[in-house]
């Protein structure tokens, strides 16, 4: 199975911060507002998965259900095509 990184490792991976990345993949219409894909065509083309997540940590929550989100993943192929786009080299693990 592929490798897939959260926005935090995709960052690091890109020797930037995960905000600031955000920022700017928000500034170029790739992610919206709630850091998912602007475009499911993104998606269609393996560089990014969304996975729905639920969270149970805090009891008084939705009357103790938890709450559902989404997050974004980059995939491999999204993490090559983002240093492209952001003009950076990505070093491969020996």
């Amino acid at each position: 199975m592929p490798r897939e990184f959260d926005l935090g490792q995709a960052a690091k991976a890109l020797g930037t911060g995960r905000t600031r990345l955000c920022r700017e993949l928000k500034a170029r219409k790739i992610l919206d507002q709630f850091n998912l894909p602007n475009n499911q065509s993104d998606i269609d083309a393996g560089r990014f998965r969304v996975c729905l997540k639920s969270h149970h940590g805090n009891p008084q929550l939705n009357n103790g259900n938890g709450v559902t989100y989404a997050k974004t993943y980059v995939t491999e192929k999204g993490l090559r095509w983002l240093a492209g786009l952001l003009g950076v080299q990505i070093e491969e693990a020996a």
